[in-house]
């Protein structure tokens, strides 16, 4: 199928069919594009989970999620690096702590996690 027939075939699409299919195509040229250079891909590992702008980056996205449980907490870490290659478990729980050492997050008596104003 050629790019003239696509096109054509897409005018036909409502407008969320539309976003889906762009969605799709942008994830698609993605991997194609990491699989044919994989020395260019960015990996979680090549970040270091002390570095503040990456914990500043964590906390401020994890105060609008706001999970409540510390596994929920790295579960959402997890899903921050997930197209930059993922993240170990031990990045994330130095993460973790980084955000406590930071007063980022608090974690109650009841080991429920609330973030400070």
């Amino acid at each position: 199928m050629t790019y003239d027939e696509v096109s054509k075939q897409a005018e036909q699409l409502s407008y969320r069919e539309k976003l889906r299919l762009a969605q799709l195509l942008i994830q698609l040229a993605h991997k194609e594009e990491e699989e044919q250079n994989p020395e260019k891909r960015k990996t979680a590992s090549a970040f270091t989970p002390s570095d503040p702008e990456l914990v500043q980056y964590v906390a401020d996205r994890l105060k609008k999620l706001k999970p409540s449980k510390k596994r929920a907490l790295l579960n959402s870490i997890g899903a921050m690096f997930q197209f930059q290659g993922g993240i170990s478990d031990d990045d994330k729980e130095k993460l973790f702590s980084e955000l406590l050492k930071k007063r980022h997050i608090i974690v109650t008596e009841n080991n429920r996690i609330s973030y400070p104003e």
